[in-house]
């Protein structure tokens, strides 16, 4: 049986460089950088991915949507398009965490992310066949 806070902590650890795994007969998760592994042989490391499954990755993740959604639940209309363009360009996630803290939405946004991430866990455990607790 998988633990899914630990599928939700292994979607958070993804990004654009590391993808994260999750070993069933371990019950855990390692990232893709070997250097994680350094006390396992090659023939073990070569083991552990087989036996492994990838989570989703970042585009399959894709925390800017997300973030989008977000916005769209919110119902005044000024602060709504005041966000859709804080979003735009390089800095969106940073501008976005500020002014969600500003206007003390922040809690609500990231009770909504973990909702959408606890969403993605169960999605990927009913794909993989996985009973979860």
């Amino acid at each position: 049986m998988v633990t899914l806070a630990k599928i939700i902590d292994g979607l958070e650890m993804v990004d654009d460089v590391t993808d994260c795994y999750y070993n069933l007969s371990r019950d855990e998760i390692f990232l893709s950088n070997v250097g994680e592994n350094e006390e396992l042989t090659e023939d073990e490391i070569d083991e552990l991915f087989e036996q492994s499954i990838i989570l989703p990755t970042k585009y399959e993740i894709n925390e800017y949507q997300i973030m989008v959604d977000f916005i769209d639940t919110i119902e005044d209309d000024e602060i709504k398009k005041y966000f859709q363009r804080l979003i735009q360009g390089k800095g969106a996630f940073r501008r976005f965490k500020d002014y969600c803290i500003e206007i003390d939405l922040i809690k609500n946004w990231y009770d909504y992310k973990n909702e959408k991430f606890r969403k993605i866990a169960i999605d990927w455990c009913n794909k993989n066949g996985f009973k979860y607790k």
